[in-house]
Parts: C-alpha cells; structure tokens; sequence
C-alpha cells in the first residue's frame, strides 16, 4: 500500500463601513502570519487557535457532537469513551452525543475517503483525528490536509483537534525532544490552518525514560505502570493516562479566542485530498464472473465481520484469473479494499493504458482473514481510466473485492 494559517471572521455583520474595513485588516494580517511552532519538535500541547466554536456550544448547554476519527487505539474502549465521560463531567449541563468514527488498522488515507459518509454527515462539532501510529499510506500530508478541507468546506464552525498516539517505535525521536516524520507532517498542516494538536507520546515517553513505566509487557510489573501488552494498544491505565492528558490540555483552551467561522486558506498541497470519497465496487464496470458477496453468511468475509463490513461495506468475488474491474475518475489515485488471506493474489491495474501496476495481495496476518486496503501510484489531476485484471488466484479460493477509494470524483 502506497501510504495554512487560519483566517478568522466574525459572523456577526456590521453595518458601518469602518468596522468592516477594520475585521479586512486583521484578516489580512493573520493570514500573512501561519502560527511557526518548530515541526520537528515534540511538545505535548500546541493550542494555536484553539476550540472556540466548540466550547462556545457547551457552555451553551446544548446539543454537542464530538466525533472520534482514527484506528484501533480510538476504536477500544479507552481513550475515546474515557474523554466522552471526561467531557460529561465537566459539562453537565450540555448534551454531549458521541460520533464513533474509529476502524481498525486505518490512517488517514482511508479516513479522508470515509469522512463524508462517516463524519461529516453526522454534523460534528468537534472531530479529533487520531492516525499517527497507522500513517497516511504514503499520501501524508495531502491526506490530513484533505480531512481538514472537507470538514470545514461542509462546516467552517467545526473544529478539529490533532491527537497523536504512540507505539513503542518512536520512544526514540519523542525521548530525544523530536516529532516523528508524519508527526512532523501532521504539525506543518496544524501550522498552517491553526488546529490544536496534543501529543500524548510525550508524557509516555518521560515516564519510560524515568523509569517509572513499563512501555510493552503481558504482565504486572510491581511499582510500575504497564503501559500496552503489545507496544501499540494500551491498556487500561494507559488510556487513563492519555485521558488525563488530552483533559489537561482541554482546560487550557477553554477561554481561547471568540466563536469564528474558519476560512481555507490556500492548500499546501495542490494535490491534497479534499475530494476523497468512497465508491460503492457496484458502481464500477465489472467483467460476467463477479459474485455478489453475501455479508452476512460468507466464510471468508465474516471470519471478522465488524472490520470487514466497516471497511468493504458489501463486496464481490471472483475465483478465476482475468475478471476486470473498470474505474473512470477525474483526479489523482484510486485504491481498493479487499481481504488478503492465504497465498497470494496477483493483481494487475493500468492505467489510461499505460504500463501495468502489479500487486501481490498478501494477509499481514494468519489468524484472521483482515480486511485492508491499498492505493495505485498518484497521477497528475485529470481524467483517468483504470482497468483492474485479477491474474492468478489460487485454486480453490476467491479474491474479494469492496470500496473503491476515489482521490478525485468519479465520472460516469
């Protein structure tokens, strides 16, 4: 798999000219100054604009959305449920609803494609976006900066909070003071549109140097917090902690800047994935031998059905070599979610009837029959035709096919 400054505006209209040539000056003044926080630096708490929008709605007592957008660390029953009762506490008075918009083993790639339909649709108030222990796939920068142009062209009165997680791969960088390469992307975005972000890899990383906690161990350790079985998935006490720390970093935004709707500005990357959506795999032209999966009875397809379905949502199969899939889009990639499982498949893609691309599907693991999902190599932004030829299946065994990841719109 192939893995800027916010312009503020006050909403209220004022009929005098002169404030109104006052609020074009300021507008013009932040816009010349994107906040400049060193990205190669780990900090625990950068707040830069802050969340006023969404403080301002629960001191309001009102209805509040907070939607949860990340992998497998957001998805348990931690850091996500854990800051909902956090924020309950605090804010009694408010109707705080949760939008769980977690899956599994994936980034921010796969997040940009799924935002609409799994975020944005639910009208957040709040979307904290969690991805850095499982990447962009490559599409780093364009990605998350993606995320955050969708959010605010649907609503620029949404704020968004950057949460980075940690695996036991970067105790290095964040225990020598430095941010981890797509922590470093992920900072520059933040830079440029104003996001608040909360690094909770520097806390954990302090107290392993201390040695006061255990990062990786199955067992209890006397005088020590344990804090993952796995070095990724924390447990218990380790999502109190990351509790504790996005709660700390909570109050010191509570009184940040007036309510404001955010303005894009200019992208950082022209290619950013502003129009990732997913495409239903029935929506694409398919070759006579295509099955439609059923979803609820298939073997293969409900060995772990929850990730499966949130990933390929429906599905065909093919169990013979040269049944085609055809894509027409107008923009940079396309993926495609499958479920890799025993020896491998051997796809080929072209495109607009260039040299083929060859992927060999592989499981990445053997208990289970995981969904994943992969992307072609980025093309200059345009019209494009991708056709899809399964070339070796093996016997006896079927390839399945789910969501296509469209980076662009797709055409008819």
């Amino acid at each position: 798999m192939i893995e800027g400054s916010l312009l503020r505006q006050n909403m209220k209209i004022k009929s005098s000219i002169a404030p109104a040539f006052a609020w074009l000056a300021l507008a013009t003044a932040i816009a010349a100054a994107p906040y400049d926080h060193d990205a190669n630096l780990a900090e625990e708490f950068r707040s830069r604009d802050g969340l006023p929008n969404f403080f301002a709605k629960l001191q309001a007592s009102g209805p509040v959305r907070i939607a949860y957008l990340g992998g497998s660390i957001t998805a348990a029953a931690g850091w996500r449920p854990k800051t909902l009762t956090w924020f309950k506490a605090q804010y009694p008075q408010a109707q705080i609803v949760e939008i769980n918009a977690a899956i599994s083993g994936t980034g921010s790639d796969y997040g940009a494609c799924r935002l609409r339909s799994d975020v944005l649709a639910k009208n957040p108030d709040l979307v904290f976006l969690e991805c850095r222990v499982n990447g962009g796939g490559g599409f780093e920068r364009q990605s998350v900066e993606g995320i955050v142009r969708q959010i605010w062209k649907a609503n620029p009165h949404t704020d968004i909070c950057f949460v980075y997680t940690i695996g036991q791969w970067m105790l290095p960088e964040l225990q020598a003071g430095k941010n981890t390469p797509f922590g470093r992307a992920m900072e520059i975005v933040a830079n440029t549109y104003g996001i608040p972000t909360i690094d909770l890899g520097v806390e954990i990383a302090k107290r392993e140097k201390e040695g006061t906690l255990v990062f990786k161990s199955s067992t209890p350790v006397e005088g020590k917090l344990v804090f993952s079985a796995d070095g990724v998935h924390p447990g218990d006490a380790g999502h109190d902690l990351y509790r504790d720390i996005i709660g700390r970093s909570m109050l010191k935004m509570k009184a940040t800047s007036p309510t404001q709707a955010h303005v894009l500005p200019a992208p950082l990357e022209a290619a950013n994935w502003q129009t990732a959506s997913l495409l239903p795999i029935t929506n694409a032209v398919l070759s006579a031998g295509w099955t439609p999966v059923d979803t609820f009875k298939d073997a293969v397809y409900t060995d772990d059905r929850g990730r499966t379905h949130d990933m390929l949502r429906g599905a065909v199969k093919c169990n013979r070599a040269g049944e085609t899939i055809t894509v027409k889009w107008n923009g940079t990639t396309v993926g495609m979610s499958d479920i890799p499982y025993g020896e491998a498949r051997v796809i080929e893609a072209v495109i607009d009837g260039g040299k083929p691309v060859t992927m060999k599907r592989l499981p990445t693991r053997e208990v289970r029959k995981h969904a994943r999902f992969w992307y072609l190599p980025e093309q200059a932004p345009g019209l494009h035709t991708v056709t899809f030829t399964t070339k070796t299946i093996p016997e006896g065994t079927w390839f399945y096919a789910g969501q296509l990841l469209i980076v662009g719109t797709p055409v008819k």
